[in-house]
């Protein structure tokens, strides 16, 4: 998405963003009077870093503009353009004091929080990065060489991943305001296919952006949805699995690239399922959606069946086709002996009642 040879950086600061702690509504941010300077080499290096991190598609995901007042992350990025350095140095201030807001729980790590903004093929742009740090100290206390140094391990290490970033530019789009003329993304090192959404501190109620449209998370929250709701109200073990099987094929085979849950529910529910299908996920769900696999790619060829309790079966799909479940009632042990002996089974399971 970025060409990190059209980016160009104006202006760098860095703040220093505190966690709540006991007796307090929030955070507090910490300021640096100056903007940050780094060498030409640390600078390209920065570039490249977050050209790579934008790369990570897996952890990259183009969000919307939700809160569009003065004082939110979008007020102040849209009028950072063209602002002196006196006035970039004040706005980011702010920025980070909606930071520090956000820091609502006292499980929210402290930072450092890096704000610049630049140009990428004439479009302006503004960029926060929060890196997340243990270690207690205060920026006034740090001499310039000690928060350089700070700085690059934290910044520009490859041992390092920045954590979180959230990035405004200038783009047209087929949206509705302000989303016609700003695109918004954000990046999250901390993310993972195992998680339904976003780190909400960050994305919304610092950035005040919205995740609710975007593919990847649709995608994926959706087939997880129909896959409980399946697990949680189809009896008979073959209408599990295929029911499963037909919510794969849809994500692996539909060519038209659009998916439409209600249009899915309608075609393999019946009439009382459908209801409750309506109330539990299709609220959740009233439009059609891009399909966008980058999240589950690597499920879609993984199969599993619950078997009892928190037992289950996983493996490739292909074998998890092949697995057969009997609950024991009007069991054949007579036709069972012969499939085993002729091949036709390679091995029983059975699970003990308590």
């Amino acid at each position: 998405m970025i060409n990190i040879d059209e980016l160009e950086i104006n202006r760098i600061v860095i703040h220093r963003v505190h966690k709540k702690v006991d007796g307090d509504e929030f955070g507090f941010a910490e300021y640096s009077e100056n903007l940050f300077s780094f060498g030409i080499l640390e600078l390209e290096t920065l570039k490249r870093r977050i050209g790579t991190s934008f790369s990570k598609s897996k952890r990259f995901f183009k969000l919307e503009i939700a809160k569009t007042e003065d004082n939110s992350f979008f007020g102040y990025s849209r009028t950072v353009k063209n602002s002196n350095n006196d006035e970039f140095l004040e706005k980011s201030k702010s920025i980070s004091d909606l930071l520090a807001m956000s820091h609502n729980k006292r499980t929210i790590p402290a930072g450092l929080l890096l704000i610049l903004d630049g140009y990428i093929s004439s479009k302006h742009f503004v960029l926060v990065i929060k890196a997340e740090l243990q270690e207690a100290f205060t920026i006034k206390e740090l001499n310039s060489q000690k928060l350089v140094e700070l700085v690059n391990d934290l910044f520009l290490s490859p041992a390092k991943d920045f954590y979180k970033i959230g990035f405004i530019i200038e783009d047209s789009n087929n949206l509705s305001q302000p989303n016609d003329i700003y695109s918004c993304y954000m990046y999250d090192d901390n993310f993972s296919s195992g998680k339904r959404d976003l780190a909400e501190y960050f994305y919304n109620d610092f950035l005040g952006f919205q995740t609710n449209r975007n593919d990847k998370l649709i995608t994926k929250n959706f087939r997880e949805d129909l896959f409980k709701f399946i697990e949680t109200n189809v009896v008979s073990f073959d209408d599990k699995r295929g029911l499963k099987s037909a919510v794969n094929t849809l994500y692996r085979e539909n060519t038209t690239g659009i998916i439409n849950p209600q249009e899915f529910a309608e075609t393999h529910f019946p009439e009382d399922l459908l209801r409750i299908f309506g109330s539990e996920v299709g609220s959740n769900y009233p439009n059609s959606f891009t399909k966008d696999l980058a999240l589950v790619d690597r499920n879609l060829n993984r199969g599993q069946i619950k078997l009892v309790d928190d037992l289950t079966i996983a493996g490739p799909q292909n074998s998890i086709d092949n697995v057969s479940i009997s609950n024991g009632q009007n069991f054949d042990i007579e036709r069972l002996r012969m499939q085993i002996e002729n091949g036709e089974i390679r091995q029983v399971v059975t699970i003990k009642a308590e």
